[in-house]
């Protein structure tokens, strides 16, 4: 190690900087979460279990990416870029390009060419993607080493991250699939979506720029690791016990949530009935309220642990994702296309927003903490490694709910050739992904319990790399 352990407070110019670059992150990401499957199946006509096949495969491939290239960032020397920077750069031009090529794939085009073309663009896309994310994410566990700090320097982030998710879900819905005539759901209309790729781009690219010149740079220090593989960086940085936990706790909680965002289009579109414009109303209310409680989830991190932080988030999580498809659907408590339906759906998504938003801050903090421990037993600092791994789970399973998602619309008999859905389809397309979180949850909150860095043990971690540095 070359430079002080001792507590590093940021300014907050540099949180600001710092959370800005989010948005370029989390904005193709989210757009593909949430509309891919709806594009692929319903706009393109590609049979479900294929669409989910596709979305699998390239989820997969670009959770493999994230340690690979997180370790090469960790490698990396460049005067003039540090660490990570240069990446910054790649990863946003990539991304911007491969996102104009997804989005302009057209509905006549054969099917086969459709596969081939969906394949090559999403693979593409999701790389540079990665070669954004992951330097990205590794620069908010270097810019400071203190507990508090960082749940503060991820507060920003996930704001950011959050903005950028708006602009996916609710403006793309509000200002993009706009009700016409012949589609009054305008998501139906095949031919917006050569402008989310426009949007996506634009963004994308104008933001990566501003964040590579205005975030503070990786200080320049080479691992000592060099000659040892990617596989045994990766089973040494597992054995550490607190991170594993995080690292399997973001795996399951994205499986099980995920699958209800991935099929969250087909559900309002079929089931609640809403257009493009109610459909934003309900992802600014989930959004708005994740943003919105991030300074709560600061003071419940300063308050009391992190583990604790995530634990509430679970359970108000459950509470809005499975109470709202149990309270319209399941009991039929709240009748939909009644007039206040939309108000009632809103509530639901306004409750899931806010634990949400601890799912946006707190796991990322708590990996920037795993990655001190982790520091005690390797006498490096390894933040690309951490965070490319546990973006590796994080994606890996997105990989396997959206393919279970479109195993799911399979199974329960979804027709994208019909523009409205029978009785039964309807009622498993809100229902069924609700089952598979009821029965992961115990699972999570037992691998919270597993997470043993506490605001006091952490003190003593950065004490003793202090006392070894001086």
């Amino acid at each position: 190690m070359t430079e002080s352990t001792a507590r590093q407070t940021i300014p907050t110019g540099q949180k600001f900087s710092y959370g800005m670059g989010a948005i370029a992150y989390a904005l193709p990401y989210q757009v593909m979460a949430t509309f891919f499957l709806f594009f692929v199946t319903t706009i393109l006509h590609i049979s479900p279990l294929v669409a989910g096949g596709i979305v699998a495969i390239s989820v997969l491939w670009d959770a493999i990416t994230d340690p690979w290239i997180g370790n090469i960032s960790d490698r990396t020397i460049s005067k003039r870029f540090g660490r990570r920077h240069q990446y910054l750069l790649i990863g946003g031009v990539g991304t911007a390009i491969g996102s104009l090529l997804l989005w302009s794939i057209a509905p006549d085009m054969s099917m086969s060419l459709k596969i081939g073309a969906l394949l090559v663009a999403v693979l593409f896309t999701k790389t540079m993607n990665t070669f954004y994310g992951a330097p990205y994410y590794a620069l908010g566990s270097v810019l400071s080493n203190d507990y508090d700090e960082r749940s503060s320097l991820q507060a920003y982030r996930a704001t950011f991250h959050i903005i950028g998710m708006i602009l996916a879900v609710v403006g793309i819905q509000v200002f993009i699939f706009r009700s016409t005539p012949e589609f009054p759901r305008g998501q139906l209309n095949p031919d917006v979506y050569p402008m989310v790729g426009v949007a996506v781009a634009v963004i994308t690219f104008i933001v990566a720029a501003i964040a590579t010149w205005l975030i503070p740079k990786d200080r320049v220090t080479l691992a000592q690791t060099t000659g040892l593989s990617l596989r045994k960086l990766v089973m040494d940085s597992l054995k550490n016990k607190s991170f594993r936990a995080i690292v399997l706790i973001i795996f399951l909680i994205e499986v099980v949530f995920q699958m209800t965002i991935s099929m969250g289009t087909h559900v309002n579109t079929f089931t609640y009935h809403l257009t493009g414009g109610q459909m934003g109303i309900l992802g600014l209310s989930l959004l708005g309220m994740s943003a919105l409680s991030q300074p709560f989830w600061v003071f419940i991190c300063r308050k009391f642990e992190k583990r604790f932080a995530l634990a509430l988030g679970m359970i108000l999580g459950l509470i809005g994702f499975v109470g709202m498809p149990w309270a319209h659907v399941g009991f039929g408590w709240l009748p939909i296309d009644a007039p206040n339906t939309l108000v009632t759906l809103a509530i639901f998504s306004a409750i899931a927003g806010v634990g949400n938003g601890a799912f946006m801050t707190v796991p990322f903090a708590m990996v920037a903490d795993a990655t001190d421990a982790g520091e005690i037993e390797s006498n490096e600092r390894q933040e690309g490694l951490y965070f490319g791994l546990y973006t590796f789970a994080y994606k890996f399973g997105i990989a396997i709910s959206t393919l279970l998602a479109g195993a799911l619309l399979e199974v329960i008999g979804f027709d994208s050739n019909l523009s409205e859905q029978t009785v039964d389809t309807s009622y498993q397309l809100a229902m069924a992904p609700t089952w598979l979180l009821i029965l992961v949850a115990p699972v999570i909150f037992w691998l919270i319990g597993k997470y043993k860095i506490s605001r006091s043990t952490h003190a003593k971690t950065i004490a003793e790399l202090a006392s070894r540095e001086a």
